[in-house]
């Protein structure tokens, strides 16, 4: 069974992930080798933060700090747990979420302490949600000052607004990402709902869906990935990639499995991985979504099946992924054959 070849637990298990299953990955040893890796790389990180469980910071801060980067992370909110739904069987989710929002003055604060001590020195940016107009304002200015004092800052902007045909942050965040922050950004990655708020397009087939990347590309940015929400089926889903750069154009459609049950914090995951894996393939789009989809697909699969086995025991600990079980596959990805790449 593919799922205990993949748990580390087992000796039998590690040594089937790490012996013959691929040539697109390094064999054997490969993660003592990226555990040794030392970086000159540091991520500033601007996103949500729960004490218990994964959403945010949560999600990305452990795969960037596998991978050897450093992080400095700064929580736009501080809740006792994730606000979302999670799907598997029957909608689940928590009863009470309690907790504190850093506003703009908070984070000029914060961003003016790093200043004044000169240690604002950062290869990468990441940001995610943010619930506040003024708040992400506050962001987009300090996205400038790091811009102007490394202008080969790396930037990798997730615009969460919301999904499925609704908002989940105040609509009043969209003119900010749409006309201040995305120009500012190298990557982008939205799902499609927030593609066509961006863009004001209907994004719901492949023909719009590359329209909407095409007016981002326009804005300057250099890389859109749109990571879901577009002419998926009952077995698979798909989604976009696009990168525009001294003229020239690679467009990607990329097909995976669809896994059961849908989880909060994925698309944090996703957009640490892909800042990682871009930075490591030196842009190259495809082999660095083959990588993230991989792992991807590993601790999806890894959560599904918890969640399956506590779906009537504990339907809170259902709601979570299983991160710190996945962090092989987070550092060291078995490439998943599923996984079509197609260039448009």
């Amino acid at each position: 069974m593919l799922f205990k070849a993949l748990c580390p637990k087992s000796p039998l298990g590690l040594c089937r992930r790490f012996m013959g299953m691929s040539n697109t990955f390094q064999p054997a040893m490969d993660a003592t080798t990226a555990l040794a890796r030392e970086r000159e790389s540091r991520v500033l990180s601007i996103q949500s933060h729960v004490v218990h469980g994964y959403a945010g910071n949560k999600c990305s801060v452990l795969p960037l700090q596998l991978h050897g980067f450093d992080v400095d992370f700064i929580n736009s909110v501080q809740f006792s747990n994730h606000a979302g739904t999670v799907e598997y069987l029957t909608p689940t989710r928590y009863s009470t979420v309690l907790g504190q929002k850093l506003d703009d003055v908070d984070l000029a604060k914060l961003y003016e302490g790093l200043s004044t001590n000169r240690i604002n020195n950062y290869t990468h940016i990441l940001t995610g949600y943010c619930g506040n107009v003024k708040f992400l304002e506050k962001i987009t200015d300090i996205v400038k000052d790091l811009k102007s004092k490394n202008p080969d800052v790396f930037y990798v902007c997730d615009p969460v607004l919301g999904d499925n045909g609704r908002y989940y942050t105040p609509k009043e965040l969209l003119p900010v990402y749409r006309d201040v922050l995305i120009p500012l950004a190298d990557v982008v990655c939205p799902n499609a709902f927030e593609l066509g708020e961006l863009t004001g397009l209907e994004v719901t087939t492949e023909a719009a869906c590359l329209q909407g990347i095409d007016s981002l590309h326009a804005k300057g940015v250099k890389t859109v990935v749109v990571t879901s929400g577009v002419e998926g089926t009952q077995t698979h889903l798909r989604c976009y990639a696009s990168r525009a750069e001294e003229g020239e154009l690679d467009r990607y459609r990329i097909t995976f499995p669809r896994l059961h049950g849908q989880f909060v914090g994925t698309g944090d995951v996703f957009a640490a991985l892909l800042l990682v894996n871009l930075e490591d393939s030196m842009g190259d789009l495809e082999k660095s979504l083959r990588r993230v989809l991989s792992s991807m697909q590993a601790l999806i699969k890894r959560t599904s099946e918890h969640a399956k086995q506590q779906v009537e025991k504990n339907p809170n600990t259902m709601c979570e992924l299983r991160l710190i079980q996945s962090r092989l596959d987070l550092l060291c990805p078995i490439d998943c054959p599923q996984i079509m790449i197609e260039k448009l």
